[in-house]
């Protein structure tokens, strides 16, 4: 048997399955017995996530401020993958989804792609 992570590509291409675990290095346990694959020997794809937030603060009026914010969200626009199925079957070791909206956080959440906001805010 193989190393559980040598042999696939953990590249994502045109939002297809990742293969992140190769099954080829594991065997159904014999009838009666639970395997002797270790607890937690098998590890999923990593998380990075870099976030910047700009402020700037600007006198209006000697009672009355204004505040333009600009927020980054996933600067270098890293993949963050779901953890691999860990079913025996079909689609074993396969992560097809992020964190973010494995998580129920779509679109902005944690792991998602690249995001700007921008906010003007009165201070009075």
């Amino acid at each position: 048997m193989g190393s559980p992570f040598s042999g696939v590509s953990h590249a994502l291409t045109n939002h297809q399955p990742v293969q992140w675990i190769n099954p080829a290095a594991f065997v159904d346990a014999p009838n009666g017995s639970f395997g002797t694959v270790a607890r937690n020997s098998v590890v999923g794809p990593g998380y990075g996530d870099v976030d910047v937030s700009l402020f700037k603060n600007t006198t209006i009026h000697e009672s009355i401020r204004a505040q333009f914010r600009a927020e980054i969200f996933n600067l270098f626009n890293r993949t963050n993958l779901a953890p691999p199925a860990g079913y025996i079957g079909g689609g074993f070791g396969q992560s097809s989804d992020t964190i973010g909206d494995y998580s129920g956080s779509p679109g902005i959440g944690p792991g998602e792609p690249f995001n700007v906001q921008l906010a003007l805010k009165i201070l009075f």
